[in-house]
């Protein structure tokens, strides 16, 4: 029986407290259902199209272990709500998913989401790079406008999971600051970071070694549109690109908290605060899935703008059902920085030991 917002006011309480009791009762029968989820994914798709070829014109094709299943008319492919999404071909039910997204949501570690779940602690670290994988949508398709503060940030290369055989450098002693060569070097990486007057963030691995003209050419440029002014610090990267894009650059001295126009590049160093405080839980990040976290971090800062902490489940959960992943069970280790970390220690000439 529905209940609509006409008439539930003419029921007695005795009718409610049934309908209540039958509710909880489906709602822990739908919770333990392994194709609820597929279900979920077509309630939150605005717009169903084929996932291979984007067309619209498809049917209904059978169902595989309760999930409806499609073909394409245009591809002749197959697929249904969850194809190329986080939870593609996943076997969980929805009570488990329920735990994944609210463990993520707190950072719990991967192991302790596994015991959780009761699963494999492979099967969490494969949803967490999908879902890592998923944000990058906001990255994307950023604009930058108006007044925007930007200025890179540097760290350490981290080889966290990389197997010895394939290691590009020998093992270091760790330090507390993590690496052994100071100032920067070739061997750390580059990360942009650019915010405007609207709060629009963005942060990428733009390489490694000191900025460059043409990392600010290939990272921040495509992601300015209607700028008034851009604030810097005083190197002349910003400067080329600057002139050859004619923005209107303002560079504030290291030294200084203000230039004498007032302009200043405290919300971008909040930013990179921010990033700092985000990353210290999951003690150290590797830097081929480091992207991953970045996107994170700009996602949940989002999540924070938008809407209140008790509805920042139903975003995840929507973001992991809508939004395309290419990560799979083969790919999830690949290094995804745009880093050549051989060519970065080319130097160091060093020759991995073999396995017997």
């Amino acid at each position: 029986m529905i209940i609509d917002n006409n008439n539930i006011y003419d029921l007695v309480p005795s009718q409610i407290v049934q309908i209540i009791s039958k509710l909880n009762d489906a709602l822990k029968v739908i919770k333990e259902r392994k194709q609820t989820i597929s279900k979920v994914a077509h309630f939150e798709k605005h717009k169903h199209n084929c996932p291979y070829c984007n067309g619209t014109n498809f049917i209904k094709y059978g169902h595989d272990n309760g999930v409806q299943n499609y073909i394409c008319k245009e591809c002749s492919r197959k697929f249904n709500d969850l194809t190329g999404t986080v939870f593609a071909g996943t076997r969980l039910t929805y009570e488990q998913i329920d735990t994944f997204i609210n463990c993520f949501n707190d950072k719990v570690s991967i192991r302790k989401t596994a015991k959780r779940m009761k699963v494999n602690k492979n099967t969490v670290y494969l949803l967490r790079q999908k879902m890592l994988d998923s944000f990058k949508v906001v990255r994307e398709n950023i604009e930058l406008n108006g007044e925007v503060e930007a200025d890179e940030i540097y760290r350490s290369i981290n080889l966290k999971g990389t197997k010895r055989n394939n290691m590009p450098r020998f093992s270091k002693p760790r330090t507390s600051k993590g690496t052994s060569t100071r100032g920067i070097s070739n061997h750390k990486i580059c990360i942009m970071g650019a915010i405007d007057e609207n709060d629009s963030m963005f942060l990428q691995i733009v390489g490694n070694g000191p900025l460059t003209s043409n990392m600010v050419k290939t990272s921040l440029t495509p992601k300015m549109k209607n700028i008034k002014k851009l604030i810097t610090d005083c190197k002349s990267s910003y400067e080329n690109e600057a002139k050859n894009q004619s923005w209107n650059l303002k560079q504030v001295k290291s030294e200084l908290y203000k230039d004498l126009e007032g302009n200043s590049l405290a919300n971008i160093n909040s930013l990179h605060s921010g990033l700092t405080t985000f990353l210290t839980p999951f003690r150290g990040v590797s830097t081929k899935h480091l992207q991953g976290y970045l996107d994170w971090y700009i996602f949940e800062k989002n999540l924070n703008y938008t809407c209140e902490y008790d509805q920042h489940f139903n975003s995840v959960l929507k973001t992991s059902v809508t939004n395309s992943t290419n990560i799979n069970s083969l790919n999830m280790n690949n290094n995804f920085s745009g880093l050549d970390f051989n060519a970065i220690y080319a130097d160091y000439n060093y020759i991995p030991p073999t396995l017997n």
